[in-house]
C-alpha cells in the first residue's frame, strides 16, 4: 500500500472532466493486445525471434519472453531486459515490443544490426507482473503492484476486505485529503496543488490526513490496509529481502513472476548484462563503492566494479539527455540488486520516462535546495506546461461515511499518469532505447586469441595464447568472480596423441578479463614439425574463439 500511497500522493493541476476515460492507457497494450503482438512477431521473424512462456500467473496469463537473436542453436553471450514489474509500467512492455519489431526489420537490412544478432541475443521479457498491469484496463482503475495471488495482508483472517473504493465516482482511485486538527500534511507553500508533511521548524501546521481513496470496509479503524492481490514481484527476489513487510511476500522468490524468471535466469549461464525497468535507478543515480561493514554481507559495489557501472550510466545520460536524478530508492528484493549481488552479473535500471526540467513561468518563488516534492513537482510543471488532458482528477468535496464531521476531498494523479509518458511519446522514447540496448550490446566482452610458436631444442616448442577481451566490460564482474559460481574463461590446448604436454596444464581459467585486456599462457610441448595444437577459449558470457597453429 505504502507504493500506491507515494505514487498518488499528488494533487490536482488542471480542472478535467470528472469521468476521466481510459484514454491515459488505451494507446499502451493491455496483456491481450501485447500478446497478439508477440505472436505476431514471432510468425513474422521466426529466423531470430522465438516467443516462450515461462510460466503462467495466478490469473493464467502468461509470463511472456522473446528471444531475439540469429542462429538460435549457438549460445552466445545475451542481455536480459526485464518490462512491467511494476505494474503501473505499461510504457516499458511497449518499449520492448518496439525494440523487438525494429531490430527484426532492420536484420538483414542494415549492416550492424545484423552483425549485432549474430554475436548477441537478447532475452526480452515484456511484462513480468501483467495481473497488476491489467488493473489500468479494468472498470476500476488505480496503480496496482500487487499480484494476483490473494493474501492476508492485514492478518485479521480475511483476504482482499479492505481494498480501494471510488467514492467520488469517476472510475479511478486517487488520493483523499481529510481535514483533521493532528493531520502532519498541509498544501506545498511553492504549488499549493501539492501536499507534503509540515515541517515544525519552519512553524508549518498540519491540516489533513492523507490516504489512497477508499473506505474502512472492516472497521478496524484503518483504511485500504487489504487490498485485491497479495506480492509486488520487484519486492520478491531474495538480496535485501524483508520478512513480514507487505507486498513482499511469504518468502523470497515465492511467486510465480519471480521465480520464472530467476530460473530462466539460472539456467541461461550465457548472460552477462540483466537490464530491469523501475522507478529506481543506477542510470540516473551510479551505484558507488563505499566499504561494507565487517562480517556483514555486501551490500555496496565492489570498488573494482563501480567505475563500469558509471561508464554505462554516462552512455545511458548520452543518450537520453540530462534526465534528473530524482528516482526511488531501490525496494527492498528488487530485481535489479538481486541480479548484481545475487546472481553476480551487470545489472542495470531505470525508469521507461522521466519528464523534462520545465520551468513554471507563473512560479514567483525557488524550490528548496533539498526538494522532498522535486520529483512531483517536475512532473506537475510539465503536465501544466504540456496541457495534458485528463492526467489528473481536480480537488473534489465529497460526503464521506467515515468521516462525517470532517472535509473530505478526493484528487490527485490519475492512475498510470507518474510512470507512462503520454502515448504519442512512446516513439520517440523507443527509439532512444533502442539506441541504448545497442550500445550496451556492444559493450559485452567479447574473447579473441593470438598464438605463437616457439621452436626449442631436440622437438620441444613453446607456445604462448594471448587471451583477449576485445568488449568493454570485463568477462566478469569483480563480485561474479568473487562469488565462485559465475563461470571463468576457460582455455584449453587441444592437441593429437603425437603431442605431449611437458610444462602448463590442458586447461587454464581465468576469473576476470577486463575490457581492452589479455591474459598470457605459455605451454611446452613434444612434437614433430608440422603437427598442430588447437588453442580453444571460452566463456558463457563472453563466446568462443580458437586459433590452430602447426609447430614449426
Amino acid at each position: 500500500m505504502k507504493r500506491l500511497f507515494w505514487g498518488i500522493l499528488l494533487a490536482a493541476l488542471l480542472h478535467v472532466n470528472p469521468a476521466l476515460s481510459q484514454s491515459l492507457v488505451s494507446e499502451y497494450k493491455s496483456y491481450s493486445s501485447l500478446t497478439g503482438e508477440l505472436k505476431k512477431l514471432a510468425a513474422q521473424f521466426p529466423d531470430i525471434i522465438h516467443l516462450q512462456s515461462l510460466g503462467q500467473t495466478v490469473q493464467k496469463r502468461d509470463l511472456w519472453l522473446a528471444t531475439l537473436g540469429a542462429d538460435a542453436a549457438t549460445q552466445k553471450p545475451a542481455l536480459f531486459i526485464a518490462g512491467g514489474l511494476e505494474g503501473p509500467d505499461v510504457a516499458s512492455s511497449d518499449v520492448c515490443l518496439r525494440f523487438l519489431k525494429n531490430m527484426a526489420l532492420q536484420y538483414g537490412r542494415v549492416d550492424s544490426i545484423t552483425e549485432l544478432l549474430r554475436r548477441v541475443d537478447f532475452y526480452v521479457a515484456p511484462r513480468v507482473n501483467p495481473d497488476a498491469s491489467e488493473q489500468l484496463w479494468r472498470p476500476l482503475k488505480y496503480d496496482r503492484f500487487l499480484n494476483a495471488r490473494s493474501l492476508d495482508l492485514d492478518h485479521d483472517g480475511a483476504v482482499d476486505e479492505d481494498g480501494y473504493d471510488d467514492m467520488n465516482g469517476d472510475g479511478l482511485i486517487s488520493l483523499m485529503r481529510v481535514s483533521n486538527p493532528s493531520g502532519q500534511w498541509m498544501a506545498d507553500p511553492l504549488d499549493s496543488q501539492l501536499v507534503r508533511k509540515a515541517d515544525p521548524a519552519q512553524h508549518q501546521v498540519g491540516v489533513y490526513k492523507i490516504m489512497p481513496e477508499g473506505r474502512d470496509n472492516d472497521g478496524d479503524g484503518r483504511w485500504n490496509e487489504d487490498e485485491a492481490g497479495g506480492v509486488d514481484v520487484n519486492r520478491n527476489f531474495s538480496y535485501r529481502y524483508k520478512f513480514f513487510q507487505s507486498g513482499a511476500g511469504d518468502y523470497p522468490v515465492s511467486e510465480v513472476e519471480s521465480r520464472a524468471v530467476a530460473d530462466f535466469l539460472f539456467e541461461h549461464e550465457n548472460i552477462v548484462v540483466v537490464f530491469s525497468f523501475s522507478t529506481a535507478s543506477n542510470l540516473l543515480t551510479p551505484w558507488e563503492s563505499r566499504k561494507s561493514e565487517q562480517n556483514k554481507v555486501i551490500d555496496a559495489v565492489l570498488p573494482q566494479d563501480a567505475p563500469y557501472f558509471k561508464f554505462v550510466a554516462e552512455q545511458y545520460k548520452n543518450i537520453f539527455g540530462d534526465a534528473g536524478s530524482e528516482t526511488s530508492p531501490p525496494p527492498p528484493g528488487d530485481l535489479c540488486e538481486w541480479a548484481y549481488y545475487h546472481y553476480g552479473r551487470w545489472s542495470f535500471n531505470a525508469p521507461v520516462w522521466t519528464p523534462p526540467e520545465i520551468q513554471c513561468k507563473d512560479s514567483t518563488k525557488t524550490a528548496p535546495e533539498k526538494d522532498v516534492l522535486a520529483g512531483q513537482r517536475k512532473l506537475l510543471h510539465w503536465l501544466q506546461h504540456e496541457h495534458v488532458e485528463n492526467a489528473v482528477v481536480a480537488w473534489q468535496k465529497i460526503d464521506h461515511p467515515d468521516f462525517p464531521d470532517a472535509t473530505v476531498e478526493v484528487g490527485g494523479f490519475a492512475p498510470g499518469v507518474k510512470y507512462n509518458p503520454p502515448a504519442d511519446s512512446i516513439d520517440a522514447v523507443g527509439k532512444r532505447y533502442m539506441r541504448f540496448f545497442q550500445q550496451l550490446a556492444d559493450d559485452v566482452p567479447t574473447l579473441d586469441v593470438q598464438v605463437t610458436v616457439d621452436a626449442r631444442d631436440k622437438g620441444l616448442y613453446g607456445i604462448t595464447a594471448a587471451v583477449k577481451n576485445s568488449g568493454y566490460l570485463p568477462t566478469n564482474s569483480r563480485l561474479g568472480a568473487q562469488s565462485q559460481w559465475v563461470k571463468k574463461v576457460k582455455t584449453e590446448l587441444v592437441a593429437s596423441e603425437q603431442v605431449a604436454i611437458i610444462s602448463g596444464t590442458r586447461f587454464y581459467f581465468s576469473d576476470q578479463i577486463n575490457g581492452g585486456s589479455a591474459v598470457e599462457l605459455t605451454w611446452l610441448v613434444a612434437g614433430k614439425e608440422g603437427q598442430t595444437v588447437t588453442i580453444k577459449t571460452a566463456s558463457p558470457g563472453a563466446g568462443f574463439a580458437e586459433k590452430t597453429v602447426a609447430l614449426k
